[in-house]
C-alpha cells in the first residue's frame, strides 16, 4: 500500500519545563505543502534527546488522529474494532 500522508517534525522549541514539538501532516499526492500543523506540548524529561521528543510527539498526534477518525466514523457501517486497523494500514 502506498502511503499518501506523511507526518513531519517541523521544529522543536525548548521552554523551562516543557518542550513544544511542531508536527505537520502532508498529503503527498494532492498538495505541495502541509495540510496543517500542530504544536504538541510535552513535559521535559531529564537527559532526553531531541529524538525522544520527536517520537513522543508522533505517538501523541497519532492517538489524536485515531480518536478523530473514530468520531468521524460514528454511524458508519464499520465496526469500532476496525477503525484503528484502517488507520494503521495507512500508517497514519
Amino acid at each position: 500500500m502506498t502511503q499518501n500522508y506523511e507526518l513531519i517534525v517541523k521544529g522543536i522549541r525548548n521552554f523551562e519545563n516543557k518542550v513544544a514539538v511542531t508536527v505537520a501532516l502532508r498529503d503527498k499526492k494532492r498538495f505541495d505543502g502541509e495540510i496543517f500543523d500542530l504544536d504538541i506540548s510535552l513535559d521535559r524529561v531529564e537527559g532526553a534527546a531531541l529524538e525522544f521528543y520527536e517520537a513522543a510527539a508522533r505517538r501523541s498526534i497519532r492517538q489524536v488522529f485515531l480518536e478523530v477518525a473514530a468520531g468521524l466514523c460514528e454511524g458508519d457501517e464499520q465496526s469500532p474494532e476496525k477503525r484503528p486497523i484502517i488507520l494503521e494500514a495507512q500508517n497514519v
